[in-house]
């Protein structure tokens, strides 16, 4: 069992609601975390999410923490 983000759906729904295609690179300028952490959260290869990126992502998305989160239980 994997705990999962659904950064790439959230980042499409958000796309089609603003009717623009947005980056993960645009996404992390937009809410001022990095790049870097953004691309890796989106890979599901970061070990920890700060609770502060977590409010951010909630912020920007309009969701809350459960929507950013699944768990993948196929592994």
């Amino acid at each position: 069992m994997k705990l999962r983000t659904n950064l790439q759906i959230l980042l499409a729904q958000k796309g089609q609601r603003e009717k623009r295609r947005i980056t993960l690179r645009q996404a992390a300028k937009e809410t001022g975390i990095s790049y870097r952490t953004v691309l890796l959260a989106s890979r599901d290869e970061l070990r920890e999410i700060p609770v502060e990126v977590i409010e951010k992502l909630c912020g920007y998305f309009g969701c809350e923490p459960g929507d950013l989160f699944y768990l993948d239980r196929s592994e």
